[in-house]
């Protein structure tokens, strides 16, 4: 079987992205998602996308199905999630304002400032709301008490001073596999206050199981942990490990849980092509 794929990615998350209008890749195959993903001998990318045509009555343009490269299923990703409206829209499979289905919910995207022709745009979502407010859990062994919170999927954030003192990967395996986050695990960020609307924040995440250089839900959950801790007032600026910096909007209510979440930032094709799933047997 051969599908349409782009290799894409949203401020440095890279993903491998395949259309399936015909609902045939198989979704229940991790084997096939990890040897797509593998060094040298498949696409490597830190994610990938499967977009199908929504199920009738699901109220969406297209749905997006999200693996993790070790083949795991996750409910959702935020630089994940603006590739796909983008992909969906240069696709022609729904307009610049669209309904995205995801694991995690049916959301509003746009796809802003794109004239049709070039590689990328800005892309805004309406995330789900967080759940899951844990404001203060320290692992057995930790370094750091975190602020626990789902955003799409778990995240644990810690504040710290410096982010180069900190030992992303040994500290972020600790606490994503502690037993104060099991059995699924949690993805981890670690935070900088760099002002009263700004942060900076390196993420290890669960299914990588290592540092990415960004994170779209680790960037909300950053934003809403330091909302809701007074750090930060909103909308919050989070500059992630490749530099960019995407926005978190929202309003805060009156028991000061931050809500109504929009992320706002990049999507880019990096290329397009044909896959064929023979190639991976």
């Amino acid at each position: 079987m051969t599908f349409e794929f782009a290799k894409m990615h949203g401020a440095g998350n890279d993903f491998v992205a395949v259309l399936d209008p015909d609902a045939a890749f198989p979704l229940d195959d991790p084997a096939l998602v990890r040897r797509m993903n593998a060094p040298h001998v498949g696409l490597v990318s830190e994610g990938m996308l499967v977009l199908r045509r929504p199920a009738p009555g699901e109220g969406a343009d297209v749905r997006m199905v999200f693996f993790n490269p070790d083949g795991s299923r996750a409910s959702m990703c935020g630089n994940g999630a603006r590739c796909a409206a983008f992909l969906a829209r240069r696709a022609g499979w729904a307009p610049a304002r669209l309904r995205l289905a995801t694991d995690a919910g049916t959301m509003d995207a746009e796809v802003l400032d794109d004239d049709g022709s070039g590689p990328a745009a800005r892309v805004r979502i309406a995330l789900s709301p967080p759940s899951g407010r844990r404001p203060r859990v320290r692992p057995d062994g930790a370094a750091f008490d975190y602020f626990a919170v789902d955003t799409g999927v778990p995240h644990a954030v810690a504040f710290v001073d410096g982010l180069d003192a900190v030992d992303v990967r040994r500290e972020g395996a600790l606490v994503r596999h502690s037993a104060a986050f099991a059995p699924a695990g949690t993805n981890v960020d670690f935070v900088r206050v760099d002002g009263p609307r700004a942060l900076s924040v390196r993420t290890y995440e669960r299914g990588v199981e290592d540092e990415t250089a960004a994170c779209g839900t680790g960037s909300v959950a950053a934003a809403v942990a330091a909302v809701e801790t007074g750090r930060c007032a909103p909308p919050v600026d989070v500059r992630v490990a490749f530099g960019d910096v995407l926005r978190v909007e929202g309003r805060v209510d009156a028991d000061g849980r931050f809500g109504d979440l929009l992320l706002v930032g990049p999507a880019r094709f990096v290329c397009r092509g044909v896959l064929d799933l023979a190639a991976f047997a």
